[in-house]
């Protein structure tokens, strides 16, 4: 992987918003990213006080021209959710990853989620739509889920 030069650090974006009163999360990456900036990203939102109410994290790539993540970078990043994860069990994350790239990325990442046993649920779509899709039916199934228990 390449260095990033100190000329592309202003050119990279990653927005954080926080969707339905605070129940969701969405990190939207434009430009250029690092894995130093998906790091810092994590620490805004594990680090909150909305951690434990929160019940999914979408992370769009649609519009990453470049995704200067190392696979060291990676495993930190999924570090950083095994942490989340003690906190809040049954978190939802889904990625959209369009290019080949950042899909690979994106599957490693979940390579190491997943064998950490962190009880979040997964997944990596090529599109934005598909993504929310699965996040809905997640939530549902969660919600009955719970109403069953009840």
């Amino acid at each position: 992987m390449k260095e990033v030069p100190l000329s592309l650090v202003n050119k990279m974006t990653i927005d954080i918003n926080y969707l339905e009163d605070g129940v969701g999360v969405e990190f939207n990456i434009s430009g250029t990213v690092t894995g130093t900036q998906v790091i810092e990203a994590n620490k805004k939102v594990y680090n909150s006080d909305n951690l434990s109410r929160l019940k999914y994290k979408l992370v769009d790539r649609t519009n990453c021209t470049e995704y200067l993540v190392k696979p060291e970078e990676i495993q930190i990043i999924a570090d950083q959710e095994k942490e989340a994860a003690k906190i809040n069990p049954n978190f939802i994350i889904a990625l959209v990853s369009a290019s080949t790239l950042q899909y690979a990325m994106s599957r490693m990442w979940q390579l190491y989620v997943d064998v950490s046993e962190s009880g979040f649920k997964t997944a990596v779509f090529k599109d934005r739509k598909s993504a929310e899709e699965w996040i809905k039916e997640q939530l549902e199934k969660s919600n009955k889920d719970n109403k069953e228990k009840n």
